[in-house]
């Protein structure tokens, strides 16, 4: 039913719009997606442009090995920034010179390996924080700069592969729904969404959950042992010992928020999409509201930063 009320109000002339309370009887394009797509964007790009300039300004910042892969999700949000123009220019009804099917796809194709560059980031970050804390002595011996580079340009490459059937197997998400083609004719499939989650969903997040769970257990471990000796030496010297934190931990917390916030803002998202996929549950409202929640987190990330590091 609200499928072919929107159509019936588009071909009265009224715009397409996911959210009913968005249309104005006084204006002639969807205030209420425009007002959120436009804040979203201005508030990633220079919140991103912030971060890569003190990034390139701060040699201190780049002592850390995750600098790299931080720095690549940085450029990763700036361009989700930047790719939210599209909708936004559609929503005004500005003119577009390629069709709007293959618009629709192109964008949702850019966001999503975009959002993979993020995914599979966090997951380089949480396994060159497990290397660092379990094999500390030969660290710098496997983790080099030539072998992150490469490692980031992986990333990339099989990012960009992991979405392409998507112009010919199935919608990889809901990041085109504003145009009205994507919304309409562009469906799901159950198939493609299981590749996805096989390929890119459920390594991501087991990497992420396995080592940040035996970092902690390690720190752990490391923190009891160093007071335990502290408090032995103190009291033989007569002195007080004090508890002090694995500094590892304290830089493992830093990343662990991060990568926290990501799979917060993401999760609706990712729960709508196996909902709709499946015929479970289907609602443009919820599309557009998980959609953009979760890019939200391109900007998400700079306020972590800027908290996190006093640099």
């Amino acid at each position: 039913l609200k499928m072919n009320s929107s159509l019936v109000g588009n071909q009265s002339g009224r715009p397409f719009c996911l959210l009913a309370i968005s249309y104005l009887e006084t204006i002639n394009f969807c205030l209420l997606e425009v007002v959120i797509i436009v804040f979203l964007m201005v508030l990633i790009i220079s919140g991103n442009i912030i971060v890569i300039f003190v990034f390139h300004c701060a040699p201190l910042l780049n002592h850390h090995t995750t600098s790299y892969f931080i720095q690549t999700m940085a450029y990763a949000d700036l361009l989700v920034g930047v790719s939210c123009l599209v909708p936004s220019l559609s929503l005004l009804h500005y003119p577009i010179v390629l069709s709007e099917s293959l618009v629709c796809q192109i964008f949702g194709y850019v966001v999503s390996v975009l959002k993979s560059v993020s995914m599979a980031s966090l997951a380089c970050i949480s396994i060159d924080r497990y290397i660092a804390i379990t094999k500390p002595l030969t660290y710098n011996t496997l983790v080099t700069p030539w072998r992150l580079r490469i490692c980031i340009l992986v990333i990339w490459l099989y990012s960009c592969l992991v979405f392409l059937p998507s112009f010919h197997w199935g919608k990889p998400g809901y990041h085109g729904d504003v145009f009205q083609w994507c919304a309409n004719s562009w469906n799901t499939d159950p198939y493609f969404t299981l590749f996805i989650v096989v390929m890119l969903y459920a390594p991501a997040a087991f990497i992420v959950c396995f080592t940040y769970f035996n970092i902690f257990r390690i720190c752990q471990q490391h923190t009891k042992e160093i007071n335990e000796r502290r408090v032995r030496f103190s009291s033989q010297d007569g002195e007080a010992g004090e508890a002090q934190p694995c500094p590892d931990k304290r830089y493992a917390m830093v990343l662990f928020r991060i990568t926290s916030v990501f799979y917060i803002l993401w999760l609706p998202y990712i729960i709508y999409f196996l909902l709709e996929s499946s015929n479970v549950y289907s609602n443009r409202v919820a599309s557009f509201l998980t959609t953009w929640l979760a890019i939200s987190n391109s900007f998400c990330n700079c306020v972590i930063y800027s908290l996190s590091n006093s640099v």
